[in-house]
């Protein structure tokens, strides 16, 4: 099964429906900076391990769980840069190498889309990132995927249950899939960032403002984390990062 992984399938209408975000309601105080200007920031399909991402946050999800609504307010909260490393040319790319099946194309592909977006914008920080490396890792198996990917992002899901997703999608003009095409990515983007320890949003359950909310305050836990010098905090006990 393979998730329709098109530039139009993963050009993102969501904020075209956003509610009205008070601004007032998320935390917008400075983040400092300093810590991430000395940073390596990238990686590249040929190291051994993933270098420090510190800056970078992934907001990741399926189609229709409101995540490029809320990356894009995070980034502003956050006064960050906010990047699509699957739009245009290599979202193109990563849908042909997973319609055929290609598993050694889709990480290569997956990689440079993603380290590009970072490179893209140079040394400045925060960046956050409209999907991540859980979009990459749902097209293959664990066993293609877990042992040979390094570029682990820190990454947040936005989720939501499937009667939430297809009724998204359908107000959207955008369910051309079953819905058991749908419960399988639903499925399994959750059962990858519970894997990796990351931050699940349940955004059937709250409004467009509480999720940018929490997902503002757990984006600050993490580029504090990331940081040089900083340990892994207590709530993420089984992070690769």
């Amino acid at each position: 099964m393979t998730e329709d992984a098109s530039a139009d399938g993963w050009t993102d209408t969501e904020s075209e429906e956003a509610e009205s975000v008070d601004a007032e309601s998320v935390d917008t105080q400075p983040i400092d900076l300093q810590p991430f200007f000395t940073e390596t920031f990238f990686s590249t399909p040929t190291q051994p391990r993933a270098q420090s991402f510190a800056g970078v946050i992934g907001i990741d999800g399926h189609n229709g769980t409101g995540k490029t609504t809320i990356a894009q307010g995070v980034a502003r909260a956050l006064n960050a840069s906010y990047q699509r490393p699957f739009a245009g040319e290599h979202g193109a790319l990563l849908a042909d190498a997973n319609r055929a099946g290609d598993g050694e194309a889709v990480l290569r592909i997956g990689s440079s889309a993603l380290t590009a977006a970072i490179r893209r914008n140079g040394p400045t920080r925060p960046i956050v990132l409209d999907r991540s490396w859980i979009t990459v890792g749902s097209l293959l198996t664990d066993e293609e995927f877990y042992d040979r990917w390094n570029i682990w992002v820190p990454t947040i899901l936005c989720w939501s249950d499937l009667p939430t997703t297809l009724e998204r999608l359908g107000r959207r003009g955008e369910q051309t899939e079953s819905a058991d095409w749908h419960e399988h990515y639903i499925d399994r983007y959750r059962c990858m960032a519970e894997d990796r320890g990351c931050l699940i949003v349940n955004t059937g359950q709250c409004s467009d403002a509480e999720a940018i909310a929490e997902v503002v305050q757990a984006a600050r836990r993490l580029l504090k984390w990331s940081a040089p010098g900083s340990t892994q905090p207590q709530w993420m006990p089984s992070s690769p990062w």
